[in-house]
């Protein structure tokens, strides 16, 4: 495993700083994609679409996703056919976040 410790948070894009610190906000909570996005335009006034948080996300980009749990939601906690993915920020980056967006 590579040591992404000296990541410079600040030079990401807006849309996914806003992202860390949701997550961030959250504590260490697993968040739905659909919360993260109802908290990006609450908290942050950002308005992303599902195809949207995934550009910001996307794996070729700069977002820091060694930084992040991204997993697929248990079918059984789904309702319909919508597939959901929960992200949670790893507690050890929390106060990272913090620290460099807040």
């Amino acid at each position: 495993m590579s040591n992404n410790s000296g990541v410079d948070l600040t030079s990401l894009t807006e849309n996914q700083k806003a992202v860390l610190q949701v997550l961030a906000d959250a504590d260490g909570e697993a968040l739905w994609g659909v919360e993260v996005r109802e908290r990006l335009e609450e908290d942050y006034g950002i308005e992303l679409t599902k195809n949207g948080m995934n550009a910001v996300i996307r794996r070729t980009s700069r977002y820091p996703r060694h930084m992040v749990v991204i997993e697929w939601v248990d079918d059984s906690k789904i309702e319909r056919n919508t597939r959901h993915a929960s992200h949670r920020l790893k507690p050890e980056y929390i106060d990272k976040v913090r620290k460099q967006l807040q």
